[in-house]
């Protein structure tokens, strides 16, 4: 069961990175880009993970992967993404390339470090490597804080943007797609507390549940409104 949920996850974060990326190729929207990216990056850590499930162990080649795409970038991309639809130009350049740059250090770092076999196979209940394989100083570090500024970005421009539109009295449609969006990156922060209490079927649920409300609520924020010739703006333009 928890592998055909990361087979289910690995399906619909796809089909939702080429959502937003066809509409990056139409509208040219900086967010659009990043978050293609930010899920691009998410589908690779699943494989990853999925992988390691189905052959029974971790290996140092799928261990490197999932570490860096998924524990360093998917939060980085998606907060940097978010920062251009609330934050002035100048601020979300500037995020995008600190991400860049901590993107391709981390990178470099985790699949420069050598990994020990042995330490991989020391797994807790939800499958993960209970030793800390890489060292604190500088691979671990990157982690912490690329994860702390992208959760933070992702789910506060959600909520700033919430608060601009219960200023302006906007549609139910475009707040409770927001409330979604900002919803799906409190589970996907939580996902892995949630399945230390209930074990590795609930932690994959709780992985696809946070793709899925993250979904349903760019889809209902973008959606053109019914009393709206036009499509309306992206989310805090």
């Amino acid at each position: 069961m928890a592998i055909l949920l990361s087979v289910l996850d690995i399906v619909l974060s796809a089909t939702f990175a080429m959502l937003v990326a066809r509409q990056w190729f139409v509208q040219r929207k900086p967010y659009q880009l990043l978050w293609s990216i930010a899920l691009l990056v998410w589908v690779v850590a699943v494989t990853a993970e999925t992988a390691a499930a189905l052959q029974g162990q971790w290996l140092p080649t799928s261990y490197r992967f999932y570490y860096a795409f998924g524990a360093l970038m998917v939060a980085p991309w998606l907060g940097a993404g978010s920062l251009f639809l609330v934050a002035p130009k100048r601020v979300a350049r500037g995020t995008f390339a600190f991400v860049v740059c901590l993107s391709l250090v981390g990178t470099a770092l985790i699949f420069a470090f050598p990994v020990d076999p042995a330490a991989l196979a020391r797994t807790d209940a939800l499958g993960f490597v209970e030793v800390k394989v890489f060292p604190f100083v500088p691979v671990r570090m990157l982690i912490v804080l690329g994860n702390i500024l992208g959760t933070l970005a992702f789910v506060g421009s959600a909520l700033y943007s919430l608060w601009k539109l219960w200023r302006k009295d906007s549609s139910a449609q475009r707040t409770g797609g927001l409330l979604l969006i900002g919803a799906g990156g409190m589970i996907a922060a939580l996902a892995h507390s949630i399945g230390v209490l209930g074990g590795p079927g609930l932690f994959r649920a709780s992985e696809l549940l946070a793709i899925a409300v993250i979904l349903g609520g760019y889809l209902l924020s973008t959606r053109p409104s019914r009393n709206s010739a036009r499509a309306p703006q992206p989310v805090g333009n």
